[in-house]
Protein backbone atom coordinates (compact mmCIF):
# COMPACT_ATOMS: atom_id res chain seq x y z
CA UNK A 1 0.00 0.00 0.00
CA UNK A 2 1.38 3.35 -0.87
CA UNK A 3 2.05 5.38 1.91
CA UNK A 4 0.32 8.79 1.98
CA UNK A 5 2.73 12.26 0.76
CA UNK A 6 3.04 14.76 3.30
CA UNK A 7 1.93 17.23 0.62
CA UNK A 8 -1.39 15.44 0.85
CA UNK A 9 -1.35 15.43 4.69
CA UNK A 10 0.65 12.53 5.51
CA UNK A 11 3.60 12.32 7.97
CA UNK A 12 7.01 14.09 6.37
CA UNK A 13 9.88 11.42 5.90
CA UNK A 14 12.24 14.02 7.25
CA UNK A 15 10.60 15.77 9.86
CA UNK A 16 13.84 17.78 11.06
CA UNK A 17 16.31 20.53 8.79
CA UNK A 18 19.17 19.25 7.41
CA UNK A 19 22.45 20.45 9.19
CA UNK A 20 23.59 23.60 8.68
CA UNK A 21 27.28 23.75 6.83
CA UNK A 22 29.64 25.23 8.75
CA UNK A 23 32.30 26.98 6.33
CA UNK A 24 35.10 28.93 8.44
CA UNK A 25 36.13 28.38 11.74
CA UNK A 26 39.55 29.53 13.45
CA UNK A 27 42.43 28.81 11.07
CA UNK A 28 40.16 31.55 8.04
CA UNK A 29 40.56 33.74 11.55
CA UNK A 30 44.10 33.55 11.63
CA UNK A 31 44.79 33.99 8.76
CA UNK A 32 42.13 36.97 8.18
CA UNK A 33 44.09 38.38 11.85
CA UNK A 34 47.54 37.96 10.08
CA UNK A 35 46.57 40.13 6.89
CA UNK A 36 44.88 42.99 9.53
CA UNK A 37 48.05 42.79 11.60
CA UNK A 38 50.32 43.13 8.40
CA UNK A 39 48.01 46.42 7.38
CA UNK A 40 48.59 45.43 3.57
CA UNK A 41 45.38 43.93 1.80
CA UNK A 42 46.57 44.99 -1.59
CA UNK A 43 47.00 41.29 -3.34
CA UNK A 44 50.92 42.64 -4.37
CA UNK A 45 52.10 43.80 -1.97
CA UNK A 46 50.88 40.95 0.51
CA UNK A 47 51.49 37.34 1.07
CA UNK A 48 48.57 35.37 0.91
CA UNK A 49 47.36 35.33 -2.14
CA UNK A 50 50.75 34.14 -3.37
CA UNK A 51 50.93 31.39 -1.23
CA UNK A 52 47.66 30.02 -2.23
CA UNK A 53 48.42 30.74 -5.92
CA UNK A 54 51.43 28.40 -4.89
CA UNK A 55 49.31 26.03 -3.13
CA UNK A 56 46.41 25.83 -5.39
CA UNK A 57 49.16 24.71 -8.35
CA UNK A 58 50.92 22.10 -6.34
CA UNK A 59 47.72 20.83 -5.83
CA UNK A 60 46.53 20.26 -9.31
CA UNK A 61 50.40 20.08 -10.68
CA UNK A 62 50.13 22.75 -12.94
CA UNK A 63 53.17 25.27 -13.16
CA UNK A 64 50.85 28.42 -12.61
CA UNK A 65 47.46 29.36 -10.87
CA UNK A 66 46.52 33.03 -10.65
CA UNK A 67 43.55 34.58 -8.22
CA UNK A 68 41.06 36.42 -9.26
CA UNK A 69 37.67 38.04 -8.03
CA UNK A 70 35.43 35.66 -9.23
CA UNK A 71 34.66 32.48 -11.52
CA UNK A 72 33.29 35.01 -13.97
CA UNK A 73 36.34 36.95 -13.75
CA UNK A 74 38.49 33.60 -14.15
CA UNK A 75 36.86 32.56 -17.41
CA UNK A 76 36.96 36.35 -19.23
CA UNK A 77 40.70 35.97 -18.09
CA UNK A 78 41.10 32.95 -20.13
CA UNK A 79 39.74 34.05 -23.10
CA UNK A 80 42.08 37.08 -22.80
CA UNK A 81 45.06 35.67 -21.93
CA UNK A 82 44.37 33.23 -25.35
CA UNK A 83 43.80 36.33 -27.36
CA UNK A 84 41.26 34.73 -29.65
CA UNK A 85 39.96 37.14 -32.40
CA UNK A 86 37.31 39.21 -31.82
CA UNK A 87 33.90 38.36 -34.02
CA UNK A 88 35.18 34.68 -33.62
CA UNK A 89 32.78 31.63 -32.09
CA UNK A 90 33.27 29.52 -28.92
CA UNK A 91 31.37 26.63 -28.25
CA UNK A 92 30.08 25.92 -24.55
CA UNK A 93 28.02 24.03 -23.24
CA UNK A 94 23.78 24.77 -23.40
CA UNK A 95 23.55 23.87 -19.76
CA UNK A 96 26.19 26.43 -17.68
CA UNK A 97 25.93 29.46 -15.87
CA UNK A 98 25.78 32.98 -17.08
CA UNK A 99 29.10 33.26 -15.72
CA UNK A 100 30.62 30.96 -18.69
CA UNK A 101 29.28 33.58 -21.20
CA UNK A 102 29.54 37.01 -19.94
CA UNK A 103 33.56 37.21 -20.59
CA UNK A 104 32.97 35.60 -24.34
CA UNK A 105 30.69 38.18 -24.76
CA UNK A 106 32.94 41.02 -23.56
CA UNK A 107 35.64 39.86 -25.29
CA UNK A 108 33.85 39.82 -28.16
CA UNK A 109 33.39 36.56 -29.00
CA UNK A 110 30.13 34.58 -30.63
CA UNK A 111 28.78 31.66 -28.21
CA UNK A 112 27.96 28.50 -30.19
CA UNK A 113 25.66 25.87 -27.34
CA UNK A 114 26.32 22.63 -28.14
CA UNK A 115 23.70 19.88 -26.67
CA UNK A 116 24.19 17.89 -23.65
CA UNK A 117 24.60 13.99 -22.99
CA UNK A 118 20.97 12.79 -21.87
CA UNK A 119 22.65 10.75 -19.54
CA UNK A 120 25.43 13.76 -17.75
CA UNK A 121 24.57 16.49 -18.65
CA UNK A 122 27.63 17.53 -19.40
CA UNK A 123 28.49 18.73 -23.26
CA UNK A 124 28.17 16.11 -26.01
CA UNK A 125 31.25 15.81 -28.05
CA UNK A 126 29.31 14.57 -31.18
CA UNK A 127 27.15 18.23 -30.85
CA UNK A 128 30.48 19.87 -30.15
CA UNK A 129 31.70 18.86 -33.56
CA UNK A 130 28.76 19.75 -35.29
CA UNK A 131 28.85 23.12 -34.45
CA UNK A 132 32.31 23.73 -35.25
CA UNK A 133 32.98 26.05 -37.93
CA UNK A 134 35.85 28.03 -39.93
CA UNK A 135 34.52 30.76 -37.29
CA UNK A 136 35.56 28.56 -34.50
CA UNK A 137 38.17 29.95 -32.45
CA UNK A 138 37.47 27.73 -29.06
CA UNK A 139 35.69 25.10 -27.01
CA UNK A 140 34.88 25.97 -23.75
CA UNK A 141 33.67 22.82 -21.81
CA UNK A 142 31.66 22.65 -18.70
CA UNK A 143 32.12 20.22 -16.12
CA UNK A 144 28.34 20.16 -15.10
CA UNK A 145 27.70 19.50 -11.20
CA UNK A 146 30.66 17.97 -10.30
CA UNK A 147 30.87 15.57 -13.05
CA UNK A 148 33.75 15.57 -15.85
CA UNK A 149 33.29 16.07 -18.88
CA UNK A 150 34.38 13.28 -21.87
CA UNK A 151 38.00 15.05 -22.46
CA UNK A 152 39.10 12.59 -24.71
CA UNK A 153 36.71 13.68 -27.04
CA UNK A 154 37.01 17.40 -26.36
CA UNK A 155 40.67 17.20 -26.36
CA UNK A 156 41.00 15.03 -29.59
CA UNK A 157 38.30 17.71 -31.33
CA UNK A 158 41.13 20.71 -30.03
CA UNK A 159 44.02 18.83 -32.09
CA UNK A 160 41.99 17.93 -35.02
CA UNK A 161 41.04 21.39 -35.55
CA UNK A 162 43.90 23.13 -34.21
CA UNK A 163 41.75 25.26 -31.19
CA UNK A 164 42.37 25.90 -27.83
CA UNK A 165 39.80 24.28 -25.34
CA UNK A 166 39.66 25.61 -21.86
CA UNK A 167 38.26 23.92 -18.99
CA UNK A 168 35.61 25.92 -16.73
CA UNK A 169 35.81 23.92 -13.23
CA UNK A 170 33.86 25.91 -11.43
CA UNK A 171 31.65 22.87 -10.10
CA UNK A 172 34.44 20.84 -9.99
CA UNK A 173 37.33 20.98 -7.39
CA UNK A 174 38.84 17.40 -8.02
CA UNK A 175 36.79 16.10 -10.52
CA UNK A 176 38.82 12.67 -11.91
CA UNK A 177 38.72 11.48 -15.60
CA UNK A 178 40.72 8.57 -16.15
CA UNK A 179 43.27 9.12 -13.52
CA UNK A 180 43.82 12.79 -14.33
CA UNK A 181 41.91 15.70 -12.67
CA UNK A 182 39.54 18.04 -14.62
CA UNK A 183 41.59 21.53 -15.29
CA UNK A 184 44.45 20.00 -15.66
CA UNK A 185 44.00 18.43 -19.30
CA UNK A 186 43.56 21.49 -21.30
CA UNK A 187 45.84 24.35 -21.81
CA UNK A 188 43.90 26.71 -19.45
CA UNK A 189 41.39 26.24 -16.71
CA UNK A 190 39.47 28.29 -14.36
CA UNK A 191 37.53 27.77 -11.47
CA UNK A 192 35.31 29.84 -8.87
CA UNK A 193 35.58 30.72 -5.23
CA UNK A 194 31.69 31.86 -5.08
CA UNK A 195 30.19 31.65 -1.60
CA UNK A 196 28.31 28.40 -3.30
CA UNK A 197 31.34 26.50 -4.82
CA UNK A 198 33.08 23.83 -3.09
CA UNK A 199 35.53 25.89 -1.20
CA UNK A 200 34.68 29.87 -0.99
CA UNK A 201 36.06 33.33 0.33
CA UNK A 202 32.75 34.89 -0.65
CA UNK A 203 33.67 35.41 -4.16
CA UNK A 204 36.85 35.00 -5.75
CA UNK A 205 38.25 32.44 -9.20
CA UNK A 206 41.44 30.52 -10.15
CA UNK A 207 42.69 30.70 -13.61
CA UNK A 208 45.58 27.88 -14.06
CA UNK A 209 47.94 26.77 -16.55
CA UNK A 210 51.42 25.51 -17.26
CA UNK A 211 52.35 27.93 -20.05
CA UNK A 212 54.42 30.13 -19.41
CA UNK A 213 53.31 32.54 -22.31
CA UNK A 214 49.56 32.36 -21.03
CA UNK A 215 50.04 32.90 -17.74
CA UNK A 216 52.05 35.76 -18.59
CA UNK A 217 49.25 37.14 -20.76
CA UNK A 218 46.84 36.20 -17.70
CA UNK A 219 48.52 37.96 -15.65
CA UNK A 220 48.41 41.20 -17.42
CA UNK A 221 44.73 40.20 -18.16
CA UNK A 222 43.23 40.46 -14.74
CA UNK A 223 45.23 43.97 -13.47
CA UNK A 224 44.37 46.34 -16.43
CA UNK A 225 47.63 45.85 -18.19
CA UNK A 226 49.93 46.77 -15.71
CA UNK A 227 52.85 44.68 -15.90
CA UNK A 228 53.73 44.82 -12.38
CA UNK A 229 56.77 42.12 -12.47
CA UNK A 230 58.74 44.93 -14.56
CA UNK A 231 57.33 48.20 -12.86
CA UNK A 232 55.85 49.40 -16.30
CA UNK A 233 52.61 51.02 -16.38
CA UNK A 234 51.81 51.36 -19.89
CA UNK A 235 49.00 48.90 -21.31
CA UNK A 236 49.09 47.83 -24.64
CA UNK A 237 45.94 45.60 -24.95
CA UNK A 238 42.52 46.49 -23.01
CA UNK A 239 42.33 44.67 -19.78
CA UNK A 240 39.60 45.07 -17.02
CA UNK A 241 40.40 45.25 -13.30
CA UNK A 242 40.06 41.33 -11.39
CA UNK A 243 42.19 41.78 -8.47
CA UNK A 244 41.58 39.66 -5.49
CA UNK A 245 42.44 40.89 -1.93
CA UNK A 246 44.59 39.86 0.88
CA UNK A 247 41.49 38.92 2.89
CA UNK A 248 39.96 37.16 0.40
CA UNK A 249 43.16 35.01 -0.40
CA UNK A 250 43.63 33.90 3.68
CA UNK A 251 40.02 32.85 3.50
CA UNK A 252 40.73 31.12 0.41
CA UNK A 253 44.20 29.34 1.54
CA UNK A 254 42.56 28.36 4.76
CA UNK A 255 39.70 26.84 2.57
CA UNK A 256 42.04 25.04 0.55
CA UNK A 257 43.17 22.97 3.18
CA UNK A 258 39.68 21.48 3.78
CA UNK A 259 39.29 20.74 0.08
CA UNK A 260 40.03 16.68 -0.32
CA UNK A 261 38.08 16.08 3.11
CA UNK A 262 34.96 18.12 1.38
CA UNK A 263 35.47 16.01 -1.81
CA UNK A 264 35.94 13.15 -0.03
CA UNK A 265 32.75 13.31 1.50
CA UNK A 266 31.22 14.37 -1.07
CA UNK A 267 31.83 11.66 -3.36
CA UNK A 268 31.14 9.01 -0.86
CA UNK A 269 27.45 10.89 0.37
CA UNK A 270 26.58 11.14 -3.22
CA UNK A 271 27.39 7.61 -4.42
CA UNK A 272 25.72 6.07 -1.21
CA UNK A 273 22.78 7.98 -2.40
CA UNK A 274 22.51 7.06 -6.12
CA UNK A 275 23.38 3.22 -5.04
CA UNK A 276 20.06 4.26 -2.65
CA UNK A 277 18.28 5.12 -5.79
CA UNK A 278 19.40 2.49 -7.73
CA UNK A 279 16.26 0.38 -9.04
CA UNK A 280 13.33 2.94 -7.65
CA UNK A 281 11.07 3.21 -10.32
CA UNK A 282 10.92 6.13 -12.45
CA UNK A 283 14.16 7.29 -10.39
CA UNK A 284 17.41 7.40 -12.98
CA UNK A 285 20.59 9.10 -10.98
CA UNK A 286 22.85 10.72 -13.13
CA UNK A 287 25.11 8.22 -14.94
CA UNK A 288 29.09 8.47 -14.08
CA UNK A 289 31.13 6.72 -16.69
CA UNK A 290 33.68 4.34 -15.94
CA UNK A 291 37.19 5.86 -14.79
CA UNK A 292 35.31 9.15 -13.62
CA UNK A 293 35.05 10.73 -9.91
CA UNK A 294 31.55 12.66 -9.52
CA UNK A 295 32.26 15.37 -6.30
CA UNK A 296 28.68 16.46 -6.18
CA UNK A 297 28.21 19.92 -6.47
CA UNK A 298 25.03 19.12 -7.36
CA UNK A 299 23.40 15.70 -7.00
CA UNK A 300 20.55 15.20 -9.92
CA UNK A 301 18.50 12.90 -10.76
CA UNK A 302 16.64 11.87 -13.56
CA UNK A 303 11.80 11.39 -13.72
CA UNK A 304 11.05 8.21 -16.19
CA UNK A 305 7.91 10.36 -16.90
CA UNK A 306 6.30 7.36 -18.77
CA UNK A 307 6.56 5.37 -15.47
CA UNK A 308 5.65 8.66 -13.34
CA UNK A 309 2.10 10.25 -13.26
CA UNK A 310 3.05 13.36 -12.28
CA UNK A 311 5.32 16.39 -13.94
CA UNK A 312 9.32 17.90 -12.49
CA UNK A 313 7.27 20.29 -10.82
CA UNK A 314 4.76 17.82 -9.11
CA UNK A 315 7.10 14.99 -7.74
CA UNK A 316 9.34 18.47 -6.80
CA UNK A 317 6.87 19.92 -4.91
CA UNK A 318 6.21 16.62 -3.14
CA UNK A 319 9.71 16.28 -2.22
CA UNK A 320 9.95 19.40 -0.95
CA UNK A 321 6.53 18.63 1.37
CA UNK A 322 9.11 15.56 2.55
CA UNK A 323 11.51 17.75 4.09
CA UNK A 324 14.31 17.37 0.89
CA UNK A 325 15.10 20.76 0.04
CA UNK A 326 15.57 20.27 -4.12
CA UNK A 327 14.40 22.23 -7.38
CA UNK A 328 12.99 20.47 -11.01
CA UNK A 329 14.87 23.82 -12.39
CA UNK A 330 18.63 22.49 -12.71
CA UNK A 331 20.53 25.75 -12.02
CA UNK A 332 19.44 27.73 -15.06
CA UNK A 333 16.44 29.58 -14.25
CA UNK A 334 14.46 26.59 -16.23
CA UNK A 335 15.44 26.96 -19.70
CA UNK A 336 19.17 26.61 -21.88
CA UNK A 337 20.75 29.66 -21.49
CA UNK A 338 20.25 29.82 -25.08
CA UNK A 339 17.19 30.62 -24.41
CA UNK A 340 17.93 33.73 -22.43
CA UNK A 341 16.43 36.83 -22.99
CA UNK A 342 19.87 38.20 -23.72
CA UNK A 343 20.35 35.62 -26.67
CA UNK A 344 16.91 35.62 -27.69
CA UNK A 345 17.19 39.83 -28.01
CA UNK A 346 20.92 39.46 -29.40
CA UNK A 347 20.67 42.61 -26.14
CA UNK A 348 24.93 41.81 -25.04
CA UNK A 349 25.28 46.34 -25.49
CA UNK A 350 22.51 48.49 -25.65
CA UNK A 351 21.63 50.15 -28.99
CA UNK A 352 23.14 46.97 -31.22
CA UNK A 353 23.65 43.08 -31.79
CA UNK A 354 27.19 43.16 -31.27
CA UNK A 355 28.68 40.81 -31.26
CA UNK A 356 26.29 38.22 -32.60
CA UNK A 357 26.81 37.76 -36.29
CA UNK A 358 24.17 38.45 -38.57
CA UNK A 359 23.40 34.85 -38.98
CA UNK A 360 23.63 33.54 -35.50
CA UNK A 361 20.27 33.33 -33.86
CA UNK A 362 19.08 30.74 -30.98
CA UNK A 363 16.23 29.16 -31.21
CA UNK A 364 13.93 26.54 -29.04
CA UNK A 365 14.95 23.05 -30.53
CA UNK A 366 18.81 23.92 -30.82
CA UNK A 367 19.68 21.69 -28.29
CA UNK A 368 16.65 19.30 -27.58
CA UNK A 369 18.43 16.96 -25.36
CA UNK A 370 18.95 20.09 -23.05
CA UNK A 371 15.46 21.43 -23.38
CA UNK A 372 14.05 18.27 -22.38
CA UNK A 373 16.23 17.95 -19.49
CA UNK A 374 14.41 21.08 -17.99
CA UNK A 375 11.28 18.83 -17.96
CA UNK A 376 12.78 15.73 -16.53
CA UNK A 377 15.64 16.45 -13.73
CA UNK A 378 15.70 16.73 -10.05
CA UNK A 379 18.40 19.14 -8.61
CA UNK A 380 19.48 19.17 -4.68
CA UNK A 381 22.79 19.60 -2.72
CA UNK A 382 24.00 17.36 -0.65
CA UNK A 383 27.04 18.55 2.04
CA UNK A 384 29.74 17.16 2.75
CA UNK A 385 28.57 17.10 6.49
CA UNK A 386 25.75 15.48 6.02
CA UNK A 387 25.54 12.03 7.60
CA UNK A 388 24.74 8.73 6.30
CA UNK A 389 21.59 8.77 7.73
CA UNK A 390 20.59 12.35 6.23
CA UNK A 391 21.24 10.63 2.74
CA UNK A 392 19.12 7.62 3.39
CA UNK A 393 16.52 9.90 4.55
CA UNK A 394 16.54 11.63 1.13
CA UNK A 395 16.66 8.54 -0.81
CA UNK A 396 13.60 6.91 1.09
CA UNK A 397 11.48 9.76 0.64
CA UNK A 398 12.55 10.16 -3.36
CA UNK A 399 10.91 6.91 -3.30
CA UNK A 400 8.47 7.19 -0.91
CA UNK A 401 7.62 10.20 -4.02
CA UNK A 402 8.34 7.75 -6.49
CA UNK A 403 6.36 5.18 -5.47
CA UNK A 404 3.18 7.45 -4.64
CA UNK A 405 3.29 8.27 -8.82
CA UNK A 406 4.31 4.90 -9.52
CA UNK A 407 2.19 4.69 -13.31
CA UNK A 408 -0.04 1.13 -12.63
CA UNK A 409 -1.74 1.42 -16.04
CA UNK A 410 -5.02 -1.15 -16.83
CA UNK A 411 -3.55 -3.73 -19.27
CA UNK A 412 -6.58 -4.99 -21.49
CA UNK A 413 -7.14 -9.06 -21.71
CA UNK A 414 -8.27 -10.53 -24.79
CA UNK A 415 -12.41 -10.54 -24.86
CA UNK A 416 -13.60 -13.96 -22.85
CA UNK A 417 -10.97 -13.69 -20.06
CA UNK A 418 -12.17 -13.88 -16.57
CA UNK A 419 -11.35 -10.21 -16.27
CA UNK A 420 -11.56 -7.32 -18.56
CA UNK A 421 -8.08 -6.10 -16.97
CA UNK A 422 -5.56 -6.48 -14.75
CA UNK A 423 -3.31 -3.63 -13.34
CA UNK A 424 0.67 -4.40 -14.22
CA UNK A 425 3.67 -2.32 -13.28
CA UNK A 426 4.28 -0.30 -16.73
Amino acid sequence: MKTTLAIHGGPKTRPTAFPSRKRHGERDKQLLNEVIDSDVIFYWLGSKVFEFQRSFAKLYGRKHALACSSGTAAVHIALGALALPAGSEVITSSITDMGSLTGVLYQGLVPVFADVDPGTLNMSAESVRSRITPRTSAILVVHHAGLAADMDEMLALGREFSIPVIEDCAQAYLCGYKGRLAGTMSEIATFSLNHFKHIECGSGGIVATSDDRIRYRASLFLDKCYQREEGIRDPFFLAPNYQITELQGAVALAQLEKLEAIINSRNALGTRLSNRLAGVPGIIPQTVPSGCRHTYFLYLFRLDLKRLECSAREFSQALQAEGIPNADHLITGGRPVYLYDIFQNRSAFPGTEYPFSPDRYYRRGDCPAAEKAFEEWITMNIYENYSEADIDDIAAAVAKVAEWYSNRAAVTVPAGSAASSVEGQV
